[in-house]
């Protein structure tokens, strides 16, 4: 019996440590991907001249009176995933062609520094292919219109070059610190309402309807935040920002720490899954 007894408290101590190290490996902050050289330097061009107020506020802040011809970039940077109140480190490096609206996202779950676990998104001329634990999602319209929602948004906070560049972004205002957003091959409905620090004019928040249960079909109110703009490099960036969904905690928080501008991403969305060299 008492052989028995010791057998059962070794097993739970192992159980306890197993469970101890699996959560102190979260505790650590993914490891950054390495830096890459910039692009080629952009030209420059002037600002459009039917910019709405606080939009226009918004881009002579960052930009002055012309903004630089992006035409590709890449994004690098690590942030937190919450998924049932587990807080998983998280880094990111995420790719933009402007010519074709099109994006490619990886996103890399570490534990203890090791990447664990693999999100893989391809958003390429208006198809959306998902890659996530155990499941794979395609050929699906929900799916692709969530996509584009994300491309907008995010080239809006960290490229918005790419944005303002784009004559198929169509803006109006709405007061002296909000805007909406109406996106290329997307409903109304889809619009982002932007709003812009009143004091500094830079973005603060983006918020819109988007597929959230795509299984169901149903829009839900998607929202991100700016929480800190800083310096990344040469550029003034959102350098930390979270996301949520209706009321919920979020999501997810990005930390920004390199972007480049017209890189050649042609290799990355040529291939899907995979490092490509």
């Amino acid at each position: 019996m008492r052989m028995l007894v010791r057998i059962l408290i070794a097993l739970v101590s192992i159980v306890v440590l197993l469970i101890a190290a699996g959560w102190l490996g979260l505790q650590v902050k993914a490891a950054s991907f390495p830096a890459v050289p910039p692009g080629a330097a952009p030209n420059r061009v002037p600002l459009p001249d039917d910019l709405p107020e606080p939009v226009l506020r918004y881009a002579r802040t960052l930009f002055g009176e012309t903004i630089p011809e992006v035409h590709s970039a890449q994004v690098f940077g690590r942030g937190r995933l919450i998924n049932k109140g587990l807080a998983l480190p998280t880094r990111m490096r995420l790719y933009y062609d402007a010519a074709r609206t099109s994006h490619y996202h990886d996103f890399q779950v570490t534990w203890f520094t090791l990447p664990v676990l693999r999100v893989t998104e391809r958003y390429l001329d208006g198809q959306t292919i998902l890659d996530l634990p155990g499941e794979r999602v395609e050929n699906d319209p929900f799916t692709d219109a969530a996509a584009n929602q994300g491309y907008w948004s995010e080239t809006l906070a960290w490229v918005p070059a790419i944005v303002f560049n784009d004559p198929r972004v169509r803006w109006e205002a709405i007061d002296a610190t909000t805007a909406r957003m109406y996106l290329p091959n997307a409903d109304d409905m889809e619009a982002f309402t932007v709003g812009f620090d009143p004091d500094t004019g830079l973005l603060s928040t983006i918020t819109t309807m988007r597929y959230g249960n795509v299984e169901q079909g149903r829009r839900e109110r998607w929202s991100n935040r700016v929480l800190a703009w800083a310096q990344v490099g040469d550029l003034q960036l959102p350098a930390l920002s979270e996301t949520w969904w209706n009321d919920d905690a979020p999501w997810a928080t990005w930390e920004v720490e390199q972007v480049v501008y017209n890189v050649d991403v042609s290799a990355r969305l040529a291939q899907f899954g995979g490092d490509v060299r």
